[in-house]
């Protein structure tokens, strides 16, 4: 709701109002004495508008000798007019504007409702009272005072919002530091136990819970860091270390990473990667980050008996794509939009089955676009999903 300086009634001067019945010589000594109002409100015994006397419509000023000259428009004689009441002269519908409407909205009903009050002003009413007269110079300085005030509170909401997220980060970066000691320590003496480095297992099941409790570490620490990723790239302060990529060696090397972990989900990883793909210009471990978050989410979302697609090629234009196409549950537009928001997660039967927190695709797309590019998607419900890294031109093959 507009602050009550920034409405109708915050532009009402207080302008004595006629009574119909006075007569027009009343108006021609107020136009004389106050040559700045174009017009004058009249006003019922109750306070209600009667109607607005323009000074268009009588003689105008006083001449040399003190007597009041004919507009050059008119013909009527001050003599002709000073007798009749105001009510014969006035406009009996001038514009009015509720004290309550916003300025905005004020523009829109002089232009729609009566263009005329551009120039004779408009009266501002309250519950039908009389309040005052609006002029456009009136409206035009109040809207500038309102544009201004806004654009002080936005540049203090953004300062604010960047305080907020120094402080998020900043707290983030501490509490990973803080998880990460231990859990480093937690996962070294599971892969002891796994590996049983001190002997044999009196129970077998005991390696079993060891390699458990170490792929949850592994699958809390992948959180950690794509959180803390996330929290940086929010405060643009994920920074690039830019080198030259060979990227059949990446693309190729991650999807290998996978493969063990997508067969235990009965899913199959091909790749179809040119050898002679150029070198790109990049950061090598956000580049392998962004591959894994892609093979992994759709590994995690393609039914047994699917397969993953990891495909590579240059486009006409110059650009690089490396796209990871699957068989799997795909996405409406309403659930990839979902899926694009951190911690946002589609919501189906398949989905709530699989482990997850929703931050690999936002942090993938927030990764592509520091290097310039765009994340590119294709997905239709029940075909499949091909998700797209696209790298700009500027960046293939250079070092």
């Amino acid at each position: 709701m507009d602050e009550p300086a920034f409405t109708a009634a915050g532009l009402a001067v207080p302008v004595p109002p006629l009574a119909p019945v006075e007569d027009c010589a009343v108006a021609l000594a107020r136009f004389r004495r106050q040559p700045e109002l174009a017009a004058l409100p009249v006003v019922d015994g109750d306070g209600r508008v009667a109607g607005l006397l323009e000074r268009s419509r009588l003689p105008a000023g006083d001449g040399e000798d003190g007597a009041v000259q004919p507009a050059p428009e008119s013909r009527m004689r001050p003599a002709s007019v000073a007798g009749m009441p105001v009510s014969g002269l006035m406009d009996p519908s001038p514009l009015l504007i509720d004290g309550s409407t916003p300025l905005a909205e004020i523009g829109r009903q002089l232009a729609k409702l009566k263009p005329a009050a551009l120039v004779t002003g408009f009266l501002v009413v309250e519950q039908g009272r009389y309040l005052g007269v609006g002029t456009v110079t009136g409206l035009m300085a109040r809207s500038a005072e309102q544009t201004e005030l806004r654009a002080r509170e936005l540049e203090e909401a953004r300062r604010q919002a960047e305080r907020a997220i120094r402080a998020k980060t900043a707290f983030l970066a501490n509490m990973s530091h803080e998880i990460r000691t231990p859990l480093t320590a937690m996962m070294g003496f599971a892969e002891l136990l796994e590996q049983e480095v001190l002997g044999p297992h009196a129970n077998p099941l005991y390696r079993e819970y060891a390699r458990d409790i170490a792929e949850g570490g592994r699958h809390l620490m992948e959180l950690i860091n794509d959180l803390l990723d996330l929290s940086k790239a929010d405060a643009d302060r994920l920074e690039l270390v830019d080198g030259t990529v060979d990227v059949v060696r990446v693309a190729i090397g991650t999807a290998r990473l996978l493969t063990e972990r997508a067969s235990r989900h009965g899913v199959s990883i091909a790749t179809a990667v040119p050898l002679d793909l150029p070198p790109l210009r990049a950061d090598e471990r956000k580049l392998r980050q962004m591959l894994l978050n892609l093979l992994s989410n759709a590994v995690k979302f393609t039914p047994n008996d699917g397969i993953v697609m990891l495909r590579g090629r240059v486009a006409a234009d110059g650009a690089l794509w490396l796209s990871v196409q699957d068989t799997g549950i795909g996405m409406t537009g309403e659930e990839l939009a979902k899926a694009l928001e951190p911690w946002g997660q589609v919501d189906n039967a398949l989905a709530r089955a699989q482990v997850g927190t929703g931050l690999g695709l936002p942090l993938t797309k927030r990764l592509i676009e520091l290097h310039g590019g765009r994340l590119d998607v294709a997905s239709r419900r029940d075909e499949g999903t091909t998700m797209s890294l696209v790298f700009p031109p500027e960046r293939v093959g250079r070092g």
